[in-house]
C-alpha cells in the first residue's frame, strides 16, 4: 500500500507541474495569409497585386516555326525560327480614367542566334498614350493580311510616340507625334505628326490616317476597310501611299503598296485565308494561302504557302503555345 500510495502521489505531482508550465507557455499565433484576389473588372486573367487596388495580367507565348523558300534564281533556303514573348498589363482606376501600363519582353532567334529586347513599353491614361510600341499607323488599321509570315507589304514599324484618341459610338479620332529614328541619337531626331479617323460597326469598319515626314517634307497615307457579310466570312482591303517623290520608309519599304484578304471560318477551331499584296517594285506581287488550326486549348498550328510574281514560292508553319 505504501508503494502504491507513493506512485500515485508522484504522478499527481508531475501532472500539477506540467499543468502549471503549460499555463505559462506562450503559443505563437500564425500570421494571416493574404490570398490573391481575382480582378474581373478588365476581363479574364487579371488579379489584384496583394496590398493594392492595381490589377495585373501576365500572359505570352512560345513560338517555333520552319520555312522553306524555293527561288527561281538563287539557292533554296530553309531555316528554323523561334520567339518567346511575355506581356505584363497593369491597370487601376483614377479620377481621370483607367491608368494602364504595358511591358512586352520578346526574344527572337533562328539557327542559334537570339536577341531579347523590351518590345513594348506604354503608359496610357484617359485616351493619352506615351511610350514605345508598334506605331499607331500600324495598329490603327489592324495590321496586314491574314497569313502569318508573308502578310503583305503593309508597312509595319515601331516608334516612340505620344498620342490622344477620342472614341465614342464606334467612331474614333486620333492625333499624335512619333519618332522612328531615335536609335540614331539626337542628330537624327525627326518628330513626325499623324492624324486618323475611323469607324467600327457591327459587321464593317473603315479607317484613314496620314503621317507627315518632317525630314523629307512629304506624307504617307493609309486607308483600310473590313466587312463581314456573314458570320463565317471576313474581307479586308488596304492601300498605303505617298504624297511625293521623297518616300517615307516603313520597315524598309518606301513605295506605294496595296492588298487584301478573304478569311473563311470553317469552324471555331479552323479557318482559312486567301491573300494578295503588291507594291511599286518589280516582281513584288504575292499570293498566299494560310490556315489557322486551334489544335487544343493554348496550342495552335498555322501553316501557309506563298507564291511570288517571279515564280518563287515559300512554304512553312508556325506552332504557338499561348498562356
Amino acid at each position: 500500500m505504501k508503494l502504491k500510495t507513493l506512485l500515485l502521489g508522484s504522478a499527481a505531482a508531475m501532472i500539477a507541474v506540467s499543468g502549471a508550465r503549460a499555463a505559462d507557455a506562450v503559443v505563437a499565433e500564425p500570421e494571416p495569409v493574404e490570398y490573391v484576389r481575382v480582378c474581373d473588372m478588365y476581363g479574364a486573367g487579371f488579379f489584384y497585386i496583394p496590398g493594392t487596388e492595381t490589377c495585373l495580367s501576365i500572359n505570352g507565348y512560345a513560338r517555333v516555326g520552319y520555312y522553306y523558300l524555293d527561288q527561281d534564281v538563287g539557292p533554296e533556303l530553309g531555316r528554323f525560327e523561334y520567339r518567346a514573348r511575355l506581356n505584363f498589363d497593369a491597370r487601376n482606376e483614377t479620377d481621370y480614367g483607367t491608368l494602364r501600363s504595358q511591358i512586352r519582353i520578346q526574344g527572337d532567334g533562328n539557327e542559334g542566334d537570339a536577341v531579347a529586347v523590351i518590345d513594348r513599353l506604354l503608359i496610357s491614361l484617359g485616351g493619352f498614350r506615351l511610350g514605345y510600341s508598334d506605331s499607331w499607323q500600324t495598329t490603327f488599321h489592324g495590321y496586314g493580311n491574314y497569313i502569318e509570315r508573308r502578310d503583305g507589304d503593309y508597312g509595319y514599324d515601331q516608334a516612340i510616340f505620344l498620342d490622344y484618341t477620342y472614341s465614342a459610338n464606334g467612331f474614333s479620332a486620333a492625333i499624335g507625334v512619333q519618332d522612328t529614328d531615335f536609335v540614331g541619337g539626337a542628330a537624327n531626331r525627326n518628330i513626325d505628326p499623324y492624324v486618323g479617323l475611323g469607324y467600327t460597326g457591327s459587321s464593317w469598319s473603315l479607317a484613314a490616317s496620314f503621317l507627315y515626314d518632317t525630314q523629307n517634307e512629304e506624307g504617307q497615307w493609309k486607308v483600310s476597310g473590313t466587312v463581314a457579310p456573314i458570320e463565317e466570312i471576313e474581307l479586308k482591303a488596304w492601300y498605303r501611299g505617298q504624297t511625293g517623290a521623297n518616300r517615307y520608309s516603313t520597315d524598309g519599304l518606301d513605295t506605294d503598296s496595296w492588298g487584301g484578304h478573304i478569311r473563311y471560318n470553317f469552324s471555331e477551331a479552323v479557318s482559312f485565308g486567301l491573300t494578295y499584296s503588291d507594291n511599286d517594285n518589280a516582281n513584288a506581287a504575292q499570293y498566299g494561302l494560310g490556315m489557322f488550326w486551334q489544335a487544343a486549348p493554348g496550342l495552335s498550328v498555322r501553316p501557309e504557302v506563298v507564291i511570288f510574281e517571279n515564280d518563287d514560292f515559300e512554304v512553312g508553319a508556325r506552332i504557338y503555345r499561348t498562356f
